[in-house]
C-alpha cells in the first residue's frame, strides 16, 4: 500500500506539472499591442503581435463587428472538378463565424460548410473530403469527394467582418515565431474608444483598444518616431559636414 506522503507527494508532482502546461498555454496565446493607444484620426498605430501561427498571414480590423452576407460568389474550379475556391467581399472574417452554402441548382439542394474556427470547414454532404476558410484574407476552398463540375452551384456566405480592414496594403505575414509588426492608420471615425482585432489564418487572435481623439495632436507610432528619429540625425550629420566643409575654404 502507498504511503500518505508518497500519494501527496505525486499529488503535488501532477498538479505541478498541469500548472505548467496551464502557464505555457496561456503564455502562447496570441496577443497584441498598439504604440500609441491614443490617437488622432488619420494618425499611424504600430502593431506588435506575439503567439500567432508561425508564417501564416494576418489581417487587421478596426471597429466594431457586423454581419455580412455575400450571395452568388464568383468561383473557380479546378479541371477534375474536385476543387472549388472563391473569396469573401469583405475581410478580415472572425474566426468561427463563416457559413458558406453551395446551391445545387438542378436538385435545389443547399449543402452547408461550417467554420470550425481555425481555419477548416466541415460539412454532412457525402460529397464533401475537406474544406479551408482564411480568415486573413477571405479566401475559401472545397474539395469534393468526385466531380461536381457537371453540377450547376451557386455559392452564398454568411460571416462577421469588422468595420474597417486596416491591414497594410502589402499584406502581412508572421515570422517564423508567430510574431508580426505592422503600421496602420486610424480611419477618419469619430471620437471614442475603438477595438483592433488582428488574426491569422488558424483563426488566432487577439484584441486591444485604441482611443481616438481629434482634439489631441497626432502622435507619432514608434515606426514613425524612429524615422524620424533617423531623417534628424542624417539631416544634423549633413549639415554639420557642410559647416565644417566652410570652415575649412576659408
Amino acid at each position: 500500500m502507498q504511503k500518505p506522503k508518497s500519494i501527496l507527494a505525486t499529488v503535488v508532482i501532477v498538479f505541478s506539472a498541469l500548472s505548467l502546461a496551464m502557464v505555457s498555454t496561456t503564455a502562447a496565446a496570441a496577443s497584441i499591442t498598439l504604440t500609441p493607444t491614443a490617437q488622432a484620426p488619420s494618425g499611424s498605430l504600430n502593431v506588435v503581435g506575439t503567439g500567432f501561427g508561425a508564417t501564416k498571414a494576418v489581417a487587421i480590423g478596426l471597429g466594431a463587428e457586423s454581419s455580412a452576407n455575400d450571395t452568388n460568389i464568383p468561383y473557380n474550379a479546378t479541371p477534375d472538378g474536385l476543387t472549388s475556391s472563391g473569396r469573401t467581399s469583405n475581410y478580415p472574417i472572425k474566426p468561427g463565424s463563416f457559413l458558406l452554402t453551395s446551391l445545387v441548382v438542378a436538385t435545389g439542394q443547399v449543402v452547408p460548410h461550417t467554420d470550425n474556427g481555425n481555419g477548416t470547414l466541415s460539412s454532412p454532404s457525402q460529397f464533401f473530403a475537406s474544406g479551408t476558410i482564411n480568415y486573413a484574407t477571405g479566401q475559401w476552398s472545397t474539395v469534393a469527394t468526385v466531380d461536381i463540375s457537371s453540377f450547376e452551384r451557386v455559392y452564398g456566405a454568411t460571416y462577421t467582418r469588422y468595420q474597417y480592414n486596416v491591414t497594410p496594403t502589402g499584406g502581412l505575414t508572421t515570422n517564423s515565431s508567430g510574431a508580426f509588426t505592422a503600421l496602420v492608420y486610424v480611419p477618419a471615425v469619430a471620437n471614442g474608444n475603438y477595438n483592433v482585432t488582428a488574426m491569422d489564418a488558424q483563426g488566432n487572435m487577439a484584441t486591444a483598444t485604441v482611443n481616438v481623439n481629434s482634439a489631441i495632436p497626432e502622435v507619432p507610432s514608434l515606426g514613425v518616431a524612429l524615422l524620424l528619429s533617423s531623417v534628424a540625425v542624417m539631416a544634423s550629420s549633413w549639415h554639420f559636414r557642410r559647416r565644417v566643409k566652410s570652415a575649412n575654404q576659408n
